[in-house]
């Protein structure tokens, strides 16, 4: 008998949102708009691009496990000291360190319910318990996980924006919680989606690295804004403690050498992150106009996708935007049964989106 680990057996695995390559195959279609899974629809920077087609040549030999020159450029970018930073295989890849290194079975692990669905899978991954706090008008409880916080407690997880919701906490808000949060209890702040922030009180977290708060981890991703979502690279801002901390339990070589030039060429490339911030907040608008006219309610964003409340099944709706070329992402597996979560696209891409939803809505009357 294999000694399978049964709270690893019991782990839903993670669903990705569906492959454009998938739906082609499945239905014969070959037009195809992928508002799923928050990807940049203008694609990679130029810079990047270039940049990639020469590291390719080099490919035979292994990355600077480092990441010298891209430590050396966002370093910069951001004012902090390159000693704060530390690179993964996604912003993901730094979640699952900060589990391995700090989760044993028994330990708890705090966020929210209706979030991103890898805390609570690598939580289990590593045996502890997931304790999920319910959300006040679809945003974060601050004040309720503090009272959830026990001497088992690790972790907790704030992403911010949340995704799916796209809410977040504000800055007062973050400044009372870290006056009461316990100094042995690690708080990570996820921020995937801070490039697309408008909201003027929103918190800035590299503020608490600089200052030398120990027990904060700020994750930033090249994944959405940065449209290098394929490359799988992101990082992690913390005490230079930490870092050091999280550099044992990381591999070797985790970000490959074609990411790392990648990344470097697109930091340069300010114009094309500015078309990408402004095409998503021209789209948010354009979506919260026309889904009033379709009176369907929604959450406003501080991301770049928008939850929809369809008042019906959010799964029978996806079916339909599949079967027309359509994908979306439905909320069931964040107990959202009846709504749907859609990437701000191109123009054209947005227009057919409503096109079809309102389609679906005619036949429904």
């Amino acid at each position: 008998m294999i000694p399978f680990k049964k709270y690893i057996q019991d782990i839903k695995p993670y669903e990705p949102g569906k492959p454009i390559k998938e739906l082609q195959r499945e239905y014969g279609i070959r037009s195809v708009i992928k508002l799923a899974s928050n990807e940049n629809p203008l694609g990679p920077s130029g810079k990047a691009i270039s940049a990639m087609r020469k590291a390719i040549r080099e490919v035979h030999l292994y990355p600077e496990g480092s990441c010298y020159y891209l430590l050396t450029r966002l370093s910069k970018e951001l004012d902090l000291d390159p000693a704060h930073l530390i690179f993964g295989n996604g912003s993901n890849e730094i979640i699952e360190l900060l589990a391995r290194g700090f989760l044993s079975e028994g330990d708890e692990v705090i966020s929210s319910e209706m979030t991103f669905l890898v805390y609570p899978i690598l939580s289990q991954v590593c045996g502890a318990k997931f304790k999920a706090v319910p959300m006040k008008d679809y945003r974060y409880d601050i004040e309720g996980i503090l009272r959830a916080i026990t001497p088992k407690t690790k972790l907790i997880f704030i992403a911010n924006p949340n995704n799916p919701t796209g809410t977040y906490v504000t800055a007062g808000e973050v400044e009372d919680f870290l006056s009461k949060v316990p100094e042995n209890v690690v708080v990570c702040f996820d921020e995937a989606y801070v490039d697309f922030v408008e909201a003027e009180d929103f918190p800035k977290m590299l503020a608490y690295v600089k200052a030398g708060r120990p027990n904060v981890v700020v994750l930033r991703t090249f994944s959405k804004a940065f449209g290098l979502a394929g490359l799988r690279i992101g990082y992690g801002a913390a005490s230079k403690e930490m870092v050091d901390y999280l550099h044992k339990v990381r591999q070797p070589f985790n970000v490959n050498s074609v990411a790392q030039a990648a990344v470097v060429a697109a930091l340069d490339d300010s114009f094309f992150l500015w078309r990408t911030k402004w095409l998503v907040v021209r789209g948010r608008k354009y979506f919260y106009r026309k889904l009033k006219r379709l009176g369907l309610e929604y959450l406003p964003s501080q991301a770049n996708f928008i939850l929809i409340h369809m008042k019906t099944d959010g799964q029978e709706v996806y079916q339909y935007l599949l079967r027309q070329g359509m994908i979306v992402r439905p909320m069931v597996a964040y107990k959202l049964p009846d709504w749907i979560r859609i990437t701000i696209g191109r123009r054209s891409q947005n227009a057919q989106l409503i096109r079809l939803l309102k389609a679906y809505l005619s036949e429904k009357v």
